[in-house]
Formats: structure tokens, sequence, C-alpha cells
């Protein structure tokens, strides 16, 4: 009787490495307007994904696809806008890579009105119009009993305002300093790449997979956090958590903190997670550089930086 489970199993294995990427955390809303919305999504290891969306839950007939797979130097995050969408108008949409082995991950949410759809020339000659938002500072998760974390203000959220509210604000501290220990070799065994094929922005800032953690094991942590974000667009702000606690000080001569040296590399993690969110005229991404200093000058040169 061993001998044909033991064949069972030598026909398993190929089939469970051949599975491909999946999205591992996501989507998240962002950029919202009355024509268009952002879909954020992280995969498994490098991929495109693709966003099918429509106004009938039963019949997804559009379809956006990430113009380029998500890559190691962002921990394989990634964002398609949907345009040319129909103001005031509840979309459904999921969320799946090419490979079929795994479910689409499913939610929906609301454009903003438009003004001119609502304008009068005698009642509302201005076009304006009405419109909630939700407004909150901290996720803090409380450990309960010693196992597990809760936020139990998104089922409250979830339950009572998900759908009546067109955006959300979040003004600081999305998360609190967790995980920020977790090393390369570990990342790399998460990706599936060999710890000596670490891409530039790791080798060069190998903090910042900690940072990415960070944000990763929150949204493992409350699935109702994730459901949130899955139907209601928001727009962040950074607070000291999303860089470090009480951060001070900048980069300036002398100034040895690692609140300080933090700072770049938390950002840098900031925008790839959440900051993208925003309608920013900035670049949506830190600069990041690897420069060199000869002894005796007070120059340091960086061939691949163009400013």
């Amino acid at each position: 009787m061993k001998f044909p489970s033991l064949l069972f199993l030598a026909c398993l294995v190929p089939l469970i490495a051949a599975q491909g990427a999946e999205i591992s955390h996501g989507p998240i809303l962002g950029r919202p307007g009355n024509d268009t919305m952002s879909v954020w999504a992280r995969t498994s290891e490098p991929s495109t994904f693709i966003v099918r969306y429509g106004t009938n839950p039963e019949n997804l007939d559009d379809e956006a696809t990430l113009a380029e797979p998500t890559t190691l130097d962002n921990d394989c995050t990634g964002i398609v806008t949907l345009d040319g969408l129909q103001a005031g108008t509840r979309y459904y949409y999921e969320v799946s890579t090419p490979d079929t082995l795994y479910l689409p991950i499913q939610g929906n949410f609301r454009t903003w009105k438009k003004s001119e759809e609502v304008t009068d020339e005698t009642l509302n000659p201005e076009g304006l119009f009405n419109f909630k938002f939700e407004f909150a500072c901290g996720n803090n998760p409380k450990p309960e009993g010693g196992a597990g974390y809760a936020m139990r203000v998104y089922d409250i959220l979830n339950e009572r305002h998900r759908e009546e509210v067109d955006f959300a604000i979040l003004n600081g501290d999305w998360l609190y300093e967790q995980k920020r220990e977790y090393r390369p070799d570990e990342w790399a065994h998460q990706v599936k790449i060999a710890p000596d094929a670490l891409p530039f922005t790791v080798s060069t800032m190998p903090n910042i997979v900690g940072c990415w953690e960070n944000y990763k094991i929150f949204l493992d942590r409350a699935e109702n956090l994730s459901e949130w974000h899955r139907h209601v667009p928001t727009f962040y702000t950074a607070d000291d958590h999303e860089l470090v606690n009480d951060i001070y000080g900048s980069g300036e001569t002398g100034f040895k903190n690692r609140r300080a040296v933090v700072r770049d590399v938390a950002t840098a993690a900031w925008f790839d997670y959440l900051a993208w969110a925003n309608p920013t005229e900035y670049p949506r991404e830190a600069h990041i550089g690897r420069a060199q200093l000869e002894a005796g000058s007070d120059v340091l040169t960086d061939p691949n930086s163009d400013f």
C-alpha cells in the first residue's frame, strides 16, 4: 500500500513547482476620480496581473493588464489604472495573475460624481454635489490574549460605511514598526531567488526588506483592513511610524542617528506600498544610488545619477 502513495507524491511535486505567481497582497484602490481609478497589487514573484471590471458583477467585460511585469526592485508591486469610467457609478472588479490556478480577488468601488452631470441652470447652476469621506489616524493593532491581532474598527467601517463613502484619508501611522529585522536572505527565499541574486534596491539598501515586510504583515494580520482597501480608495499621509518612531533630524554632517539614516529607506518602501495612491506631481519613487568618495575629496560621484 505504500508504493502507490509514493508514486502520487512524485507526481505532485512538479505540479506545485509549476504553479507560478499569485496575488499575495492587495488589491488596494487609489487615485480616484470621476472617470478613473487605480488598482495596486503585489505578486508573489515577478509577473503581470489583470484587472477585469464592469458595472455588472456577473459580467466583467472590460480588462486592463499591468503594462510591465512587477520587479524585485519594488518588491513585486504594481499599479493598473482604469480610465474612461462613468461618473458616479458603482464598478465591480477582480484581480488575478495570468496563471489560472489561482482564484481572482474581488472588490468594488464607486467613481466620483461629475459636476457637469448635476448642473441645472435654475436649481444648481454651479454644479455642486455632496460627498462623504472617512478620516482616521493610526492603525495600531492590539494583541488578543497573546494570539492574533485585532483592528475591530474595520469591522464597523466595512459593515456600516464602506458603501457610502467616496474616499478615505489615513492621516499617518498606517503601520507601526514590526518585522523591521527581516533579513535579505529571508526575503530572497520569499520571492524564490538565490541569496546572492539580490536586486539593486536590496543590495544597496538591505534594510528595505524589513520595511516592505512591515506593510505585508499588517495586510496579512487584518483581513478586515485588506477588505476595506479593496473597496475604498484612500489618500495617505506619512507620519513617524511609516519611517521610524519619533523620527527627527536629517542628513546633516556629523549627525549620526538611525532615525535620520533609515528615513530615506523607509520612504522608498512607503512609495511602493501606499504613497502611489496620492495624486502627487513629484516623482513617485525615491532615488537610489551608489556613490564613490576619493580620499582628500569632498565630492560624491555617482555616474548613474542624472538630476
